[in-house]
């Protein structure tokens, strides 16, 4: 009973990761046709409807180039606050494109508040590599094949007993599951933190403290990018750089 039970939980194990597969690849063939019919419109000009398109894609899947090509549409329809966020979107999914950047500086030029960003050390950067490098989907399948191979080497040891090569294999991909399954949690958090955003309000105050009976520091306009840093109620701590911080209306930014 006991074996059979084992062989079953494997068996389910090995159809989740295949279907897992599966699906991210059918999401993929999908997301390509639709993606190129909104292309398509991009060419043709008609930004409203490609915009509409690629909208509709952004409900299921999210892709660096997706957000890349929606700032191009908000930029030819002259919204460069939402073209700069769209930007950092994708800058966020993919921190090392040229192109990103670029259209970043561009659309930059349209506003008038210009504070010059810290770079990242060496080791943020090699998080960030390794994050544009591998996605969330395909953690999420590389963690499954591991869970299943932890499966495999439990299901010998106990049907063919005791073992040099089997304990080496049970406890190695042990150790591998909960390093990926403690690097996947950190990842999904962070993509739902979401601690930057975009002040998207004109004459909006940065202020000593959250209220508007605090002294105000600083006015910004639309365009800055802004860390958030705590939040009180309907006000956040924000900050653009080490001379420019202090507390906003939530209401006027929007995070990334």
């Amino acid at each position: 009973m006991k074996k059979r039970f084992i062989i079953i939980s494997i068996l389910i194990l090995l159809a989740i990761t295949v279907t897992g597969g599966r699906q991210l690849f059918a999401a993929g063939d999908n997301f390509q046709d639709r993606f190129n019919k909104a292309g398509q419109l991009y060419e043709e000009a008609k930004y409203t409807e490609a915009l509409a398109a690629y909208q509709d894609i952004e409900r299921s899947v999210s892709h660096w180039k997706l957000f890349y090509n929606m700032g191009n549409c908000y930029f030819k329809m002259n919204n460069f606050v939402k073209a700069k966020i769209y930007y950092l979107k994708a800058e966020r999914l993919n921190p090392f494109e040229a192109s990103i950047q670029k259209n970043i500086d561009i659309v930059d030029k349209q506003f008038s508040d210009k504070i010059e960003e810290e770079r990242p050390d060496f080791l943020t950067r090699l998080a960030l590599r390794i994050e544009s490098v591998i996605s969330l989907n395909v953690l999420s399948v590389i963690l499954l094949i591991v869970v299943v191979i932890l499966n495999a080497f439990i299901f010998l040891l106990i049907k063919k007993g005791k073992s040099r090569f089997r304990l080496y294999g049970v406890s190695f991909s042990l150790v591998i599951v909960l390093v990926i399954g403690g690097y996947h949690i950190y990842r999904t958090g962070k993509q739902e933190l979401r601690n930057t955003a975009v002040i998207v309000k004109a004459d909006s105050e940065l202020r000593s403290g959250p209220g508007e009976s605090n002294t105000i520091l600083f006015k910004v306009n639309p365009g800055l990018k802004v860390k958030i840093i705590e939040k009180s109620r309907s006000w956040v701590q924000v900050s653009a750089s080490a001379q420019v911080a202090g507390w906003v209306e939530e209401d006027r930014l929007e995070r990334i």
